[in-house]
Formats: C-alpha cells, sequence, structure tokens
C-alpha cells in the first residue's frame, strides 16, 4: 500500500490549520491576516492533485478543502464565521475540515466528555480501514466519514445540513437560498453576499436595503459560484481548459432570479396579486432547474468522467 500521498495530504491539511490558528490568527485581522493566509490557500488549491487516479475524490477534495475550508479562513481572518466560536485547535480543525459548527449555546460539563470507549473505537476503525484498504482512494473518504460520524456525537458542534427538501422549492430563490447545499450557500452569502450589501449601503440594515442592491449582491455571488464550480470542474478535469459552461449556469441562474424578485415585487406589493401556487410554481421551478442543469451541469460532468490524471 501506498500511503505517501495519504500521508502528505494530511501534513498539509495539519500543518496549514495549525498556522491559522496558532499564528495568523495573532495578526491584525483584514488584510495583514487574510494576506499571511496565502500560501495555505495556495497549498488547498493543489491538494485535489492528490488523487490522480478518482475524478470523484478529486471533486470531493476541491469542494470541502479547496472552496469551503478556504472560504471559512477567509471569514476567520476578518474575525467572522464560525471559526471564530473555536477554542481550541481540534475544533478549528473540526470546523474547517467537516460540514460543521460549533454550537454556541453549548456550556461544557463533566457529563459531556467524551469516553475513552468511543476515541478507541474510532482508533481502531480507522486502522482497520488503513490496514484493508490498499488504495487511497478508499482510505481517504471512508476515513473522513467515520471520524464526521463520530464528530456528530459530540454535544458541541451541529451539522451544518446539505440539503432541506429541495423538491418543494417554489422558486429559484427558494431552492438556491433555503433548500439547495447550505454549506455552500451559507458560506456564500457570508463571505460574497452580505459583504457587497454592505459595501453598497453601509448605513442600512438589511430590512431597508433596496431591490436593486440585492439583485446586485445576488448576481455577484452566483458568478462566484460559478468561478468555485469552475475550479472544481478544473481539478476533476486534470486541469482542462475551462469551458464556463458551468459559470454561464449560475450567471442564468441569477439573471432569472432577479427577475423572479421583480416579478414578484410587481405582482405582490404593486398589482396586490397572489403568488403562483405550489401545484403551479413547483413544477415550473424544478422543471427550469432539470432542463438546464443537464445541459450546462451534467454534460460537462459525462466529458469529464473517467479522466485520470498524469503524475
Amino acid at each position: 500500500m501506498n500511503s505517501s500521498p495519504l500521508l502528505k495530504l494530511l501534513s498539509i491539511l495539519l500543518i496549514s490549520y495549525c498556522y491559522s490558528y496558532f499564528l495568523a490568527k495573532k495578526l491584525p485581522r483584514g488584510m495583514p491576516r487574510l494576506m499571511s493566509m496565502l500560501v495555505v490557500f495556495y497549498a488547498f488549491f493543489r491538494i485535489p492533485r492528490y488523487f490522480p487516479s478518482s475524478i470523484l475524490l478529486r471533486g470531493f477534495a476541491s469542494f470541502f478543502i479547496s472552496w469551503i475550508s478556504s472560504f471559512k479562513l477567509i471569514l476567520f481572518c476578518f474575525d467572522k464565521g464560525d471559526l471564530t466560536l473555536c477554542h481550541s485547535y481540534i475544533d478549528f480543525v473540526v470546523v474547517a475540515a467537516f460540514p460543521l459548527k460549533i454550537n454556541p449555546k453549548f456550556r461544557l460539563s463533566p457529563c459531556h466528555h467524551s469516553s475513552r470507549l468511543r476515541k478507541i473505537v474510532l482508533i481502531l476503525t480507522i486502522s482497520l480501514i488503513i490496514f484493508f484498504f490498499h488504495d487511497t482512494a478508499l482510505i481517504f473518504p471512508t476515513s473522513w466519514i467515520v471520524i464526521f460520524i463520530y464528530l456528530c456525537t459530540k454535544p458541541h458542534t451541529e451539522v451544518i445540513p446539505l440539503l432541506n427538501e429541495p423538491h418543494k422549492s417554489t422558486s429559484l430563490q427558494t431552492f438556491w437560498g433555503k433548500r439547495w447545499n447550505k454549506i455552500s450557500s451559507n458560506v456564500l452569502r457570508e463571505t460574497i453576499y452580505d459583504p457587497i450589501k454592505t459595501a453598497i449601503n453601509p448605513y442600512k440594515d438589511d430590512n431597508n436595503i433596496d431591490g436593486r442592491t440585492k439583485v446586485v449582491a445576488l448576481i455577484i455571488t452566483l458568478i462566484v459560484s460559478g468561478i468555485m464550480h469552475e475550479i472544481m470542474f478544473y481539478h476533476m478535469s486534470c486541469g482542462m481548459k475551462p469551458t464556463w459552461e458551468v459559470t454561464y449556469f449560475f450567471v442564468l441562474h441569477g439573471i432569472c432570479m432577479a427577475f423572479e424578485m421583480v416579478v414578484k415585487r410587481s405582482w405582490v406589493r404593486t398589482l396586490g396579486w397572489s403568488t403562483l401556487h405550489p401545484v403551479i410554481s413547483v413544477p415550473l421551478t424544478l422543471g427550469f432547474l432539470l432542463v438546464t442543469s443537464y445541459w450546462l451541469l451534467v454534460l460537462p460532468v459525462w466529458r469529464i468522467s473517467g479522466m485520470r490524471c498524469d503524475v
């Protein structure tokens, strides 16, 4: 078994998080801390290359490490986000690397200390995985899932749900904002959407921000989402030149969501009409999603499926 790539990956992650928590944290928040983290962001961008034989793992690493973990660290540079609630290095790694967050209302008590038995079972399970699996492509995701399940039992952590009944979406706004991929939508809201709204109207609260500001922030957020998905495709396709189809997908949906906002404002507030019944709006929303997803997402994935990187 060649465990060298896995050991390199773990070393990069742990050293990067250690640097972020113990050293970068000491710098002033904002640009000084952000500039000091550039080497970490570059390292995270390179991590998917450690899985040359698996397109699934390249996509997995690109999403959770190159994208989500990097964006969490960007928020951390400005003293925002879930990482600011971490009071230990272990919690910092847990929140940065997994779809988890610290419960701010939790107070540690003696009855909440992890039992030694659970830790022993965790160590033995991962040891057996490494012993029996002779492929790094199997060791990494299996170990990640085992650790994630273990962390879900910790009383001071909360799981960030991935989906929230997306089949019940009555609009594109509902689908992207509340029901689909809460992990990325939460991160994008904190890193892109909210800062843009604040930058355009710094003296207004969220309830008083006009629709045009929200539309601009929404479209820019979806453009960033498209670019991050292009980076995922770049990793999955072993560095293939981007076709920008994925970015077009999110730009298209951003424009359509802006159109939705205008129509709702006209129908409900100006004309006094009621919104469409879910019997009509749900099929329209899901139909549009299926058609555009197949055209601009599924077909690009199909073209790169089975691709193996040369190392």
